[in-house]
């Protein structure tokens, strides 16, 4: 009988923030041959190298959820991470302002869950806000969260893939996955590859390399795009950190804010456009029929049920498509701003966003879920990219107890 030998002990498919720092643990934890396949030529292409870098502190999540627990830990051990290897970080921190009063209930509820999940943070009133961010204005009070920090996301990516390179972790890229060939056995563009267990970290397509060993079927990725602006560079609006405004906590997107990137840009966005295509990073480009078909039923469906507000929420995204929408929405958080200082921003990244068809909720927190010797990570959104290194250790931790 032939012995076909095995491609590798640990497959990760996905070389993302998430996937690469779960194969680096791998790794580190077990010493066996740890393969990172992804069809891009480089690292982070999609989501861990478009977002805005900023390392999230833990304010808005509910206290003792997972997202909560991993994003404070994770913004220390990235912070960490960066200074130890000298990537650049904007440590000026962040202010959530209110823009009507009306928004100061959710502000203080903001403040308890930071307290609750072990973060920093402080109300200022108008002349303390100016001290921090004398640009900003706000109605009544603003939070400020001291532990959040800008990095250049594409400089984190690379280093990551450089380390777990250097510690033994194979990539090979240009190897797209295109199906589930048996127990222990993908196909890709380079050829079948076995495996002794397979980790999904796939992000945009995440749903469909689950659905493919039978794992989540309730559950399907819908993509929003983010789209930024930059703030010329002689506006009279100076940002030093973060201007965040207080979000509507019946969704998962946080709303237009600035952000000071360590290279002095300042970025204004994102905003939240639902596709019609897992990669439509410009006009119809990457539609597809099954992804329109899916996007227009969830939509339809959330718009006839109008649930926690959906139609005014689908509303407020829709006005930001424009420059001047846009610009409305901006203008709210700081004083001076004009139109003028809108200029075209840094390349949209896309949010892979599940669903639960069932119910037709968004989900919240982070998901993962299991078949025959895989693993899936389902729903890594935001906070994930701040996340990385303790999410790494929380699901190879969920990966050994299941095999043992």
């Amino acid at each position: 009988m032939l012995v076909v030998p095995r491609s590798c002990d640990f497959l990760v498919i996905g070389a993302g923030v998430i996937g690469i720092t779960i194969a680096w643990e791998l790794r580190r934890r077990y010493g066996v041959r740890v393969c990172v396949i992804d069809k891009e030529a480089a690292v982070g292409m999609h989501a861990s190298g478009r977002n805005s870098g900023v390392l999230h502190a833990g304010v808005y999540y509910k206290p003792h959820s997972l997202k909560a627990r991993l994003c404070v830990e994770g913004n220390k051990r990235m912070r960490d991470y960066c200074r130890d290897r000298g990537i650049p970080l904007n440590e000026h921190g962040k202010v959530i302002v209110t823009r009507k009063e009306a928004e100061l209930t959710a502000l203080r509820e903001l403040y308890e869950r930071a307290r609750s999940n072990g973060v920093t943070v402080a109300l200022l009133d108008a002349a303390e806000l100016k001290e921090i961010e004398p640009c900003a204005r706000t109605v009544g009070q603003a939070l400020y969260v001291k532990e959040t920090s800008v990095v250049d996301p594409q400089q984190v990516m690379k280093s990551l893939a450089n380390e777990a390179v250097k510690d033994g972790v194979e990539f090979r890229l240009r190897c797209t996955w295109e199906g589930f060939a048996g127990m222990d056995q993908v196909r890709t563009s380079q050829g079948a590859l076995s495996y002794g267990y397979l980790v999904n970290c796939a992000g945009l397509f995440a749903d469909q390399v689950a659905h493919a060993h039978g794992v989540g079927t309730q559950y399907k990725i819908l993509p929003f795009r983010g789209q930024f602006y930059r703030l010329r560079p002689e506006s009279k609006v100076k940002v030093r950190g973060n201007i965040y405004p207080v979000p509507d906590l019946r969704n998962p997107f946080l709303g237009i804010h600035f952000t000071a990137r360590p290279n002095g840009d300042v970025t204004m966005g994102p905003s939240a456009l639902p596709l019609f295509g897992r990669e439509q990073y410009e006009g119809l480009t990457g539609v597809t029929a099954s992804d329109c078909l899916t996007m227009l039923g969830f939509l339809t469906r959330l718009w006839s049920r109008n649930q926690d507000h959906f139609r005014s929420i689908a509303w407020t995204e829709l006005k930001k498509l424009s420059r001047r929408g846009f610009f409305h929405e901006a203008r709210g958080l700081v004083k001076g701003l004009v139109q003028e200082d809108l200029l075209i921003g840094k390349s949209p990244g896309i949010r892979a966003q599940l669903v639960d068809m069932q119910t037709s909720e968004l989900t919240s927190d982070f998901v993962v879920e299991h078949g025959s010797y895989s693993t899936h990570v389902l729903n890594a959104v935001s906070p994930a990219f701040t996340s990385s290194l303790p999410f790494a250790e929380y699901v190879v931790n969920l990966i050994k107890e299941k095999v043992q």
